[in-house]
Order: C-alpha cells, then structure tokens, then sequence
C-alpha cells in the first residue's frame, strides 16, 4: 500500500517529515507531497487545512495502527498545545472522505 503525507495544503513541514521517517521508519512505502505556500484572504487571516495522510485503499488494522502510532508520536513533539491537540484525517485517494481521525488523545 502506497501512503502519501500531503502537506500541500500548507501545514506543518517539520511535522510532516517526521510523519515520513516515521512511516518509512516501519517499512511503509511514503510519499511526501509538499507544501505549495500557505494561501491568504482579505476576509480570514490564512487558510490552512493542515497535513492530510492519504491511502489508496483502506489500510488493514495493523497499518492502521503504525499509521496512528506515528502520527500520535510527531503530534506529542509539537511546540504548541494547538499543534499537539489538532486532528490529522487519513483519507481514501484524493477525495475528501476521511475513513479515520487520528489525534494525540487516542
């Protein structure tokens, strides 16, 4: 199964790296899409949707669990407590279905 870490929305970089070296830490093949800079409006100060995991079929149990396990750790190791508490969808392709919710609380 092919994961991809996309950051394209603008989110976190350093987050999403440790993401990456996690995933490929545990044999997972990973693709990092990178941010493309954050986008700005006169009416809200920045649009930011955040790092998004991607898969191109939903992940066995097992995968889902280093999936989580990963991304709970990089999320622990934010500076702020807004970045440690933020949720991280692992959706299916590139659509916007979120098949789970990952977040630091479990």
């Amino acid at each position: 199964m092919r994961i991809i870490v996309d950051n394209s929305a603008g989110g976190d970089g350093q987050f999403a790296e440790e993401v990456v070296s996690g995933l490929r830490a545990r044999g997972l093949d990973v693709e990092l899409w990178p941010s493309r800079g954050s986008l700005f409006d006169t009416a809200v100060h920045q649009v930011d949707a955040g790092t998004v995991i991607r898969v191109d079929d939903r992940p066995d149990r097992d995968t889902l669990a280093a999936i989580e396990q990963v991304v709970r750790t990089a999320l622990q190791h934010r500076a702020s407590l807004r970045r440690r508490t933020r949720t991280v969808p692992v959706r299916l392709g590139e659509t916007q279905r979120a098949i789970a919710w990952i977040d630091v609380f479990g």
